[in-house]
This record gives C-alpha cells, sequence and structure tokens, in this order.
C-alpha cells in the first residue's frame, strides 16, 4: 500500500500548495483574505471548531488530536463549493475547489509525530469593471474594461508531536511556519471603436511571498467515558510579505493573532453524541498594518450531533448534524459586522476495519452557508470530502 500512496501523496500536496483561479469567496479581497478551515469532513459537519471531538485524528488545529493513534495513518481532505451573491443589486455566481489540509502520523515509543500541511488565509479572487473615461483630456470619452486579479493564499505547515500522560489526559505540541504566494494582477483593456484602432492592454501587478513563525499546545481529558473536554492555543509572529525582484513594491509586516480554540464531546447515549466549541481569534492586532482596512477581534461557535447506529452500503456509519457562526475579521467602510453563518449535514464511513482498529475512513459533509456585510450577501453550498487511511 504505501507504493501506491506515493504518487496519490505527491499529487495531493501539488494540489494543495497550488492555487487555482476560482474564488472561494469575493470577501477574499478584504484585509489578508478569507480564513480558511482546515479540518476534516467530520469536524465540519459538527460545527467546524475542531477539537474535543472523541477519538485518535490527524488535526492541523487540535495539537493533541493524534496522541491515541494506533498505527501511521495519512489524511486529506478537498472541498468545492458553488456560490451566488448579491452587492446592492448587482448579482453574480462563481465555484471552486480547495484542498484544505493532508496530514501524515507515525506511532512512536515517545508519542505520536505528525506532520501537517493546511490553509489559513485564501487570497483568490477577481473582479470585473467597465466603465467610460476621458482618453484624451479633452471630454473624449471612450469604453475601458479593468480587471482585478488575485490568486494565491496562506498555508502552514507543522511539525507536531503528541502523547498520552494518563489513560484520560492527552498533550501535544506544534511548530511551523506560515507559507505562501500571492500575484496581484491589474490589467485594462480599451474598446478599439472608441479609439479608433488597435491599443494594447495595460497591466500593472506584482507576485509576494509570505513567511512567518507559528506555535501550538493543546490537550485533552475524558472524564470517565461520557465527556472528553480539549483545548488548544496558538500563538504566531509576525507575517512578511517579500516582494519578488520584478514586482515594485516594499516589504509589508502583519503582526498575526493568536487564537483559542475550546471544545467538548457529550455521550448522551451508546450512539448519540453532542459537540460543541468556541474559536477567539485576536485579528485587532493587525489593524494598523492594514492602512485602512479595519480588523476586528473574533468569536466564533458552533456545534453538532452525531449518530452512530446507521449502516450505508454493509458498512458501519455516523450521521451528522450542525451548525457555526463566525464572525469574519476583515471590515470595510460602513460595515462592521460581515459574519457567516453555515448549516451542514454528514455521513462518515469505516470503511475497512481490522481488529477493531479503522483503517480507512470516509467522511463526508454539505454546507449551506450565507455570507452577510451591509448591503453584500454571498449564499453558498460546499461540499467536503475526507479521507484516512492508516496500517501502510
Amino acid at each position: 500500500m504505501s507504493t501506491a500512496l506515493r504518487p496519490l501523496l505527491g499529487a495531493l500536496l501539488c494540489c494543495l500548495v497550488a492555487t487555482g483561479a476560482e474564488a472561494q469567496s469575493l470577501l477574499s479581497a478584504r484585509g489578508l483574505g478569507m480564513p480558511f478551515l482546515p479540518t476534516d469532513g467530520r469536524a465540519v459537519a459538527l460545527g467546524g471548531v475542531g477539537v474535543g471531538l472523541i477519538g485518535a485524528e490527524l488535526s492541523v488545529v487540535d495539537p493533541a488530536a493524534p496522541a491515541r493513534l494506533l498505527v501511521p495513518s495519512v489524511a486529506f481532505s478537498f472541498q468545492s463549493s458553488w456560490a451566488d451573491y448579491d452587492d446592492n443589486g448587482s448579482t453574480g455566481d462563481f465555484s471552486g475547489t480547495r484542498f484544505p489540509y493532508i496530514a501524515l502520523g507515525y506511532p512512536s515509543s515517545f508519542g505520536t509525530v505528525s506532520l501537517s500541511l493546511g490553509g489559513y488565509l485564501d487570497q483568490r479572487w477577481t473582479s470585473d469593471q467597465s466603465k467610460l473615461i476621458d482618453l484624451d483630456g479633452a471630454g473624449g470619452t471612450g469604453r475601458v474594461t479593468d480587471n482585478f486579479r488575485s490568486d494565491g493564499g496562506i498555508s502552514t505547515v507543522r511539525l507536531g508531536l503528541a502523547r498520552s500522560l494518563t489513560p484520560n489526559v492527552d498533550v501535544g505540541i506544534q511548530v511551523g511556519r506560515h507559507i505562501g504566494d500571492v500575484s496581484r494582477v491589474f490589467t485594462r483593456t480599451f474598446d478599439s471603436l472608441d479609439v479608433g484602432g488597435v491599443v494594447q492592454p495595460y497591466q500593472s501587478g506584482g507576485r509576494w511571498s509570505y513567511r512567518g513563525w507559528l506555535a501550538s499546545v493543546g490537550a485533552s481529558a475524558d472524564v470517565g467515558s461520557i465527556l472528553r473536554i480539549a483545548g488548544a492555543w496558538t500563538w504566531a509572529g509576525d507575517l512578511e510579505a517579500l516582494p519578488d525582484e520584478d514586482t515594485l513594491g516594499g516589504e509589508a509586516v502583519f503582526p498575526l493573532p493568536s487564537e483559542l480554540r475550546v471544545g467538548a464531546t457529550a455521550v448522551l447515549s451508546p450512539r448519540l453524541r453532542a459537540s460543541v466549541g468556541v474559536h477567539q481569534s485576536g485579528w485587532s492586532s493587525v489593524d494598523d498594518a492594514l492602512e485602512g482596512e479595519g480588523a476586528r477581534d473574533t468569536f466564533a461557535w458552533g456545534g453538532g450531533l452525531e449518530w452512530a447506529g446507521a449502516s450505508v452500503l454493509g458498512k458501519s456509519s455516523r450521521l451528522r448534524l450542525g451548525y457555526r457562526n463566525t464572525p469574519l475579521p476583515f471590515t470595510w467602510e460602513g460595515v462592521d459586522d460581515p459574519a457567516e453563518s453555515v448549516f451542514s449535514g454528514g455521513l462518515g464511513m469505516d470503511l475497512l476495519v481490522v481488529q477493531g482498529v479503522v483503517l480507512s475512513r470516509l467522511d463526508l459533509a454539505l454546507e449551506r452557508g450565507t455570507r452577510t456585510g451591509g448591503t453584500f450577501e454571498e449564499s453558498f453550498w460546499r461540499l467536503a470530502t475526507s479521507v484516512r487511511l492508516s496500517g501502510f
């Protein structure tokens, strides 16, 4: 199996670090971009916070989650989204696909070592505007089409260690690096009829690389067999934006926020569990560095139910329902309350179980959400697919 997995993992890694042309949200144009949710289909379906879930997981956001992993494992996820928007009467739609994370875990005598690559901020968006401008300074007007395009984003690569201190307490630590590249291009195209001939489009732009350090610590505890509680705290240093040699522009530094996640899962019956969690981010730290674009602290919350009494195609399965509410950190003039609200449902299937150990698992999550701010409203459907393979 390990030989067969190598090309698959290579392809997934390339897809994750590569950037696509499709937008995930028009709000990716605000501030440093649209925050990613680098969690698997199970966490997405249960409200998205991603900590405090029962069982061993390969997680980007919960350093202690891999502590009880029994066999070497790899997990990855991809998401497809379809959205439409209405901005004060101006409407449109778009779609896109992204790869939120890939993670590897290897149990050892001193704990589970993990390596992950996950999304952090998405900056993929495009905007077109057609308008009349003064062409000659003497009142002669002509139509031009302006295209603004941003392509790229910021990801995090993390190396972690998690282990069990007691049968009921797990701890974990991660150290990592923010990485990413973003290109921004402005193109103006002239109408040949208005200018009386062919005029080459005007283009300006550049490319920036992003770098910065981060570290996370986390812990979880089981209260008997009926409750798990967990928390994770992430510190982030300054994010440096470095222009390449062909870009006319200076360097920039953005002080990234610390983040706190707290979650819990209660066992309501042998087949029914309830999860809840909160996520606080101190994004106001970057407000001054954005030079006119506002940033604010955010407090998100979510939760869900998981029922383990289902069987799909003869496989043990779980059905999930969830909801989350997430204020968005980057604001704009006249709008100080942009937010995302999402209802979710999901299915988890144990595809291969050997001696009680799940060696192959599939998780699906379907989300229906809205993003609002002032007169702007964006509605979307999003399908997340996650796979975990173990024992190779």
